[in-house]
């Protein structure tokens, strides 16, 4: 939305000009207020009589932060506001893309903001400072007085990209060193780890380009981190007064900034204009370098304006170079390359905000935006300035491929998060099963059965009970057992899961666990190491009381193997043989060692193939929520549109009836006064005619023109048929009004037969004959019905939605079809939708039948039926879903039924009942309470039952 300073009166004596800047967005904290400095110019210039007699009208425009609305924008300003010049932007991206528009339209654009350099278009005037005039001394200067090694922090757009690759390479020139370099979005308010970074490189400065929200966040979490400007400084390039006032001092204090100007110089034209800027916008506001070159672009653009006298864009170009002009920073000129010559300050930050300048350069610096090859521009070649100009244009190229890499990376993250835990058990499966292989190699047997056993289940339990039963039969032992080892809980302990044991002993072993007696096997678990015993009786790795208990039992040969699982989970597979001696050779020793191995890939196997299950099990069980929620959502959606059409409906109907009323009203009152009085003026007329039979020739003559006779015998007829025919519209009004009401906050007692004639009043045009059916033939079968509490429009809507879907049913057959299903049968009244048809009618006729009753002691019943096509399978299956219609794109909603279900049964606590068959035609029978409690909510009893239906709007 654009604003000028004159909104409602735009004279001949006034000269547009556009103010181009992101009033909301990431950037509006920088570039709300160079706003408010080009407004400011302008008023004081307007005040002194505005520029070649013409008063400056601003036109201001919100750029958004987005170059692709800057760029819109600034089309708009020069073609539809027919401004003479455009002040504004700020960061590179939105320049460049406004520049493309500038060439096209041939139009100006006054740039205000320091920038990368590397660009000097015809079309801009760049009013801030290139890279020579700001980055290079600020890095000279640090390098001279603060250190030698930089960490580069930058928003990822053009100029911060830019900006450090000349630092990069000023400090290889001058011996520096690059302690790190990261980019940051626009807009991004987390840097927690960045500067945890930071603080492990240890620079000596951080060198800082970001922008816009960016600089308020990273301050202040630079200092909750506890780096100190003393410690590590700042030197900042886009920080200047106005981004310090929400910052806070006292938060950025210490740390450094280069520009041209700052508010603390102490010079008369710049007290003059702090105090004009603060009088202006409040004593709280400050100056900045940004609002400074913004404020003077304007004055410069109205001297080279009355230099040129003249407004055209080539005339006040060349008139504007060489100007000069007092700013409030000091001198500045506009150089043939469009920049202007400027000094550079640095200062530091105050607790109040300010900066205390702690070096100024000597006078101002000549504008070097091609890196001073333009001083060598006689000999360097043409070619080498445009392939500098696509360094800048490179970058920003390469931004944009990040940012969408980035946006794909976001759309993939979900699928990838998804997919990736069944990766890695694939991973692992294939790993397993390599690793298997191996082993199968040395062992065909264990090939056979164990491999293929624990291959084809990852169930844990399964897993745990396959693999101590084919250890137990390929060593041929009596015994092996698993058992897990928990040390969650004190005392640590050992868990039998697993027991394979001979037929034999498994009575006498069934309770022993032989790791729980001896404590001397806690060892292997805890170092991971093997406990191999060939004979209990001599082995000395046992103490004497473990070695008599073990004999107690009938031990005589152990071997324990240690599992440890990924998840840190700690076993043990123990293998005992009880009937003698039994030396465990090396080659059993190693086919142990890789089923171990094996199984403990097994195990984290089957923990991944749980989890997997588990995040399988919760994504159907989100995905059940999300169908839900959307299935919810459509009805609300479907009722809220329904409703909305009604309620129009409603209001257009009320206002029809209401505007007919009032003048049939007035006709139908004075139809008897003028019957009277014309009765009276033709008894008058034969009085003429009885006693002056011969009237004079005029008279004679116009009474035969106009036919007297016929006019004394005709008229009493006219006035007879305008009081029949205003009669029917007060009718036809009262109807309308009946049907259009709307419900109040309770239900109330209406009469039901009422409703069904007003919705058949208003569907009576499409009852009638046209030229592909007859007209449709209705049966009204009512009964004594008591009034009926309820709300009346809702109630009306559903016979308006039954009704016009019976009249589709039936417009639907073509001739050829009623012929051969004209005999369908007639409903009965008992609920079956078939029955005879009416002797009255005939084969082809169309037939709609509406019966009323009361059908227990406080329920009534209405039945709607006709003799159309009835409906397929597929159609029942939806038939009161949202959105779901048969009829042709354009002419259904999909609403009409599952409003009508709704209404009877979650608003009225009823039941909504449809019958049909294809070829049979189709019924519904609405069921509703006459009394029903004013609090009545969705009606646990209201149902629906669905056989068929015809046709769904």
């Amino acid at each position: 939305m654009s604003e000028t300073s004159q909104p409602s009166i735009r004279h001949s004596s006034t000269v547009r000009v556009g103010i181009l800047h992101s009033l909301s967005g990431t950037m509006a904290i920088s570039e709300a207020s160079l706003k408010d400095a080009e407004l400011m110019a302008i008023a004081e210039i307007n005040e002194a009589g505005g520029v070649l007699g013409k008063i400056i009208e601003p036109v201001i425009e919100d750029g958004a932060s987005d170059p692709t609305i800057f760029a819109l924008k600034s089309r708009k300003l020069i073609e539809q506001d027919n401004v003479a010049t455009i002040f504004g932007g700020w960061t590179s991206a939105c320049r460049k893309a406004v520049l493309p528009v500038l060439e096209e339209l041939n139009a100006l654009l006054w740039y205000p903001v320091e920038y990368e350099g590397l660009e000097c278009s015809r079309q801009i005037f760049y009013t801030g400072i290139c890279p020579n005039q700001q980055v290079g001394p600020a890095v000279e200067w640090l390098l001279q007085n603060k250190g030698k090694s930089f960490y580069l922090v930058g928003s990822d757009y053009v100029f911060p990209r830019t900006a450090n690759k000349l630092i990069k390479a000023h400090l290889k020139r001058k011996g520096g060193r690059l302690a790190g370099e990261e980019y940051v979005q626009l807009g991004n308010t987390e840097f927690g780890d960045l500067i945890k970074r930071i603080k492990q490189a240890k620079p000596d400065i951080v060198f800082n380009t970001l922008n816009g929200d960016s600089n308020l966040a990273f301050y202040q979490q630079y200092k909750d981190a506890g780096i100190s400007a003393q410690e590590i400084p700042i030197m900042a390039v886009s920080v200047a007064e106005e981004e310090l006032r929400r910052i806070g001092g006292d938060t950025a204090a210490g740390h450094y900034a280069s520009w041209s100007y700052f508010q603390s110089i102490d010079t008369p034209q710049n007290r003059a204009f702090v105090q004009n800027f603060q009088r202006r916008y409040g004593s709280d506001r400050v100056t900045s370098d940004p609002i400074e070159a913004a404020y003077t672009q304007v004055y410069l653009w109205k001297q080279a304006a009355q230099k040129a006298g003249s407004f055209e864009v080539e005339l006040l170009r060349e008139a504007a170079y060489g100007q000069i002009f007092e700013a409030p920073g000091g001198r500045v000129s506009i150089e043939q390359n469009n920049h202007l010559r400027k000094p550079c300050r640095i200062g530091k930050i105050l607790p109040s905000g300010q900066f205390q300048i702690v070096f100024t350069s000597v006078g101002a610096i000549k504008p070097q935006p091609w890196l001073g090859l333009e001083e060598l521009s006689d000999s360097v070649s043409p070619v080498v300035f445009d392939m500098l100009a696509e360094v800048s244009q490179s970058i920003q190229y390469s931004c944009l491929l990040e940012q969408k890499s980035r946006e794909v990376e976001a759309a993939m993250a979900q699928l990838l998060a998804t997919n990736d835990r069944l990766q890695k058990t694939q991973d692992q499966l294939l790993k397993s099963e390599a690793q298997f292989r191996e082993l199968q190699a040395r062992e065909e047997l264990l090939k056979r059965r164990l491999s293929s056993q624990i291959l084809n289940s990852l169930e844990l339990d399964e897993i745990l009970k396959t693999a101590v039963h084919e250890i137990r039969s390929l060593l041929q032992i009596d015994r092996c057992q698993f058992l897990w080892y928990h040390t969650d809980v004190d005392p640590h302990h050992y868990k039998l899961i697993h027991s394979a044991c001979v037929s034999e002993l498994a009575v006498a072993l069934e309770f022993s666990t032989t790791v729980e007696q001896v404590k001397t096997l806690n060892k292997p678990v805890r170092e991971q190491d093997w406990l191999r015993i060939d004979d209990i009786s001599t082995d000395l790795q046992l103490d004497s009381s473990s070695r008599e208990r073990l004999q107690a039992w009938g031990l005589k040969a152990l071997l324990i193997a240690p599992v440890q699982t990924r998840s840190h989970q700690k076993g043990v597979v123990v293998c005992e043989h009880f009937q003698e001696e039994r030396p465990w050779s090396d080659h059993e020793v190693e086919l142990i060692a890789a089923i171990v191995d094996q199984l403990a890939i097994a195990i984290d196997q089957a923990e991944l193939y749980g989890q997997s299950r588990t995040a399988a099990a919760l994504a159907t069980a989100q995905a059940e929520q999300l169908k839900k929620a959307l299935h919810d959502l459509h009805s609300s959606q479907a009722q809220l549109v329904q409703t909305e059409k009604m309620s129009t409906l409603g209001t257009l109907v009320a206002g029809v009836a209401h505007e007919i009323n009032n003048p049939t009203s007035f006709i139908y009152g004075n139809l008897h006064y003028a019957n009277e009085y014309v009765k009276d003026l033709l008894e008058l007329v034969r009085l003429y005619q009885k006693h002056y039979p011969t009237p004079a020739p005029e008279i004679q003559a116009h009474a035969k023109d106009v036919e007297l006779n016929f006019l004394l015998e005709d008229l009493p007829k006219v006035l007879s048929s305008m009081e029949t025919g205003a009669e029917r519209i007060r009718h036809l009004v009262l109807s309308l009004r009946n049907f259009s009401r709307r419900d109040q906050s309770q239900k109330q007692p209406v009469d039901i037969h009422e409703g069904i004639e007003s919705t058949l009043l208003i569907l009576h045009n499409r009852l009638k004959a046209n030229g592909e059916r007859p007209s449709i033939k209705v049966i009204k079968e009512y009964g004594e019905l008591p009034l009926v509490e309820c709300y009346p429009s809702q109630i009306n809507q559903v016979f308006m939605n039954l009704l016009g879907n019976a009249i589709d049913a039936l417009e639907e057959l073509n001739v050829e079809s009623s012929n051969q299903s004209s005999n369908l049968p007639y409903p009965s009244g008992n609920g079956n939708a078939y029955g005879e048809q009416p002797a009255s009618l005939q084969a082809a006729t169309p037939w709609i039948r509406i019966r009323t009753e009361v059908s227990s002691t406080n329920h009534v019943t209405v039945q709607i039926a006709d003799n159309g096509s009835g409906m397929t399978e597929e159609v029942k299956e939806q038939l009161f879903d949202a959105f779901f219609t048969t009829k042709p794109r354009g002419k259904g909603t999909g609403l009409g039924l599952s409003i009508s279900y709704q209404i009877v049964v979650e608003k009225h606590g009823g039941s909504l009942r449809c019958e049909s068959a294809l070829g049979k035609g189709t019924q519904f029978s609405i069921e509703i309470p006459v009394r029903q409690s004013t609090d009545t909510r969705a009606n646990s009893n209201g149902s629906v039952s669905v056989v068929a239906t015809s046709s769904k709007g």
